[in-house]
């Protein structure tokens, strides 16, 4: 019965075997009703396991050293056999379990074995204060997987060091090298450091991405969203914009930084706005002669659909954020009041 197990069979062998099976069993049930020993009580069968059901029955005794032993023997090995048969070999895949011999495919994601390749530094230059936009030649086993906005490589400056994750700001499918946002700070400064011809040691492009065909959207046919970013968490948010993933949706992106010098991507406001993004950049901290909003992303969001300037219609509404796990967390809140559920507001990770 191991050999059943596990293995499909065609209908024909199916009942060749069982036709065998059979066959051995009237055998084997032929002898075993001619011995008294068959007498003890009944036996009930659950799914190949057999047991005496009949409290008044003390025990079953097969004594494999008399013909009755081994008639009784033979009727439990012969039921067996059936039982194991049809329960096995005829029945059907449960609907949504795969096989163990079907191929998988393989997903790079945390916790994987990650295999390292070398890349060139095209170019590193200021994108806002304290902001550097690093172009980097990567080769196409790296380049290649990234096939949705929001997706990420592990970064690190030589073979032996600890990688660090960051998101690709450039859109997937786009020509050249693979573009990144790197915020100046002392774990990262080999790399907002480096230099046209620098070489680093990037992972092929991983992550889930902005899943914009998950079951929530499509179930809801989102045709409205709301981008949140904050710092250099816009740089996946803009790779959604110029993906032209979010073509024919009314969007609205509110970007926050501290000060207006720290708003990246400024000289592109006027293409997402080609693209049907309204922009709505927010400073917590700046000059006199700022005149657009102050305050954070997730107090603005709440003014706009409090004074009735939002566009929130719950029923429609998507969301994509990344930034700062507070901004996240209050982003979410302010949509949970507004009645957008929480599997609409889509992480990048």
């Amino acid at each position: 019965m191991a050999l059943l197990r596990g293995r499909q069979h065609s209908p024909l062998v199916n009942w060749v075997l069982l036709a065998t099976v059979c066959s051995l069993s009237l055998r084997l049930l032929s002898s075993a009703f001619a011995a008294p020993v068959f007498q003890v009580g009944r036996l009930n069968n659950h799914h190949g396991h057999f047991t005496v059901s009949d409290a008044k029955v003390k025990s079953l005794s097969l004594n494999w050293r008399s013909s009755a032993g081994h008639a009784s023997a033979a009727l439990i090995l012969a039921g067996t056999a059936v039982t194991a048969l049809f329960s096995t070999a005829f029945r059907s895949p449960k609907p949504g379990c795969r096989r163990a011999a079907e191929p998988r495919t393989r997903r790079h994601g945390w916790g994987d074995d990650v295999v390292f390749h070398q890349a060139q530094v095209k170019s590193n230059v200021e994108a806002a204060d304290g902001l550097r936009l690093i172009s980097i030649e990567a080769p196409p086993v790296v380049a290649t997987p990234f096939a949705k906005a929001g997706q990420f490589v592990q970064a690190k400056p030589s073979a032996d060091a600890k990688p660090s994750f960051y998101a690709i700001s450039s859109p997937p499918g786009s020509e050249g090298p693979l573009e990144f946002l790197i915020k100046e700070a002392e774990n990262n400064a080999w790399l907002t450091g480096t230099k046209n011809g620098d070489t680093v040691q990037l992972s092929p492009a991983m992550g889930r991405g902005f899943d914009l065909a998950c079951e929530s959207w499509t179930s809801a046919d989102v045709n409205q969203v709301g981008l949140f970013a904050t710092g250099s968490g816009v740089a996946p948010i803009r790779a959604a914009i110029e993906s032209g993933a979010l073509a024919g949706k009314v969007c609205r992106l509110y970007f926050g930084a501290r000060t207006q010098e720290c708003l990246a991507y400024a000289d592109r406001f006027d293409d997402w706005k080609q693209r049907g993004v309204e922009v709505v950049p927010v400073i917590s901290k700046g000059s006199d002669n700022w005149t657009g909003r102050r305050g954070y992303v997730q107090q603005v969001l709440k003014e706009d659909e409090e004074r009735g300037e939002g566009f929130v219609l719950p029923s429609r509404h998507g969301a994509l954020l990344c930034g700062q796990k507070e901004m996240v967390q209050a982003v979410r809140s302010v949509y949970a009041e507004l009645g957008v559920p929480e599997d609409r507001t889509l992480l990048n990770f």
